[in-house]
């Protein structure tokens, strides 16, 4: 099983937020820690994987709502089945009433 970190956005945040990834054989699973100071009710998550395929964009997305009390939470949960040479280009974001507590970038090539 491997992880990778993914790169946050570069303006402080109120949530920091990693896009993980591990693999069992070709299948590939994706998904998203939040870790927020302070307390959150609710707060919705986006995790969305996209990728090309025989010249067509495929979106894969998760999303849902959560409570966040001053700690971590692992969220979403998007499997890609991936083959050599194929590429995906992740993006996590957490939100609570509309607004943006903070966002993860993350590309990713097999």
């Amino acid at each position: 099983m491997f992880f990778a970190p993914a790169v946050s956005a570069e303006s402080p945040q109120d949530c920091q937020l990693k896009i993980l990834h591990s693999a069992i054989g070709d299948t590939h699973t994706f998904n998203l820690k939040v870790s927020c100071r302070g307390n959150y009710t609710p707060l919705t998550y986006l995790l969305r994987a996209r990728r090309t395929m025989n010249g067509v964009t495929l979106t894969d997305s998760q999303t849902g709502t959560f409570n966040i009390h001053g700690d971590s939470r692992t969220v979403g949960d998007i499997q890609i089945d991936m083959a050599t040479g194929d590429a995906i280009t992740l993006e996590g974001k957490i939100l609570q009433a509309c607004e943006e507590l903070g966002q993860a970038q993350l590309k990713f090539r097999k």
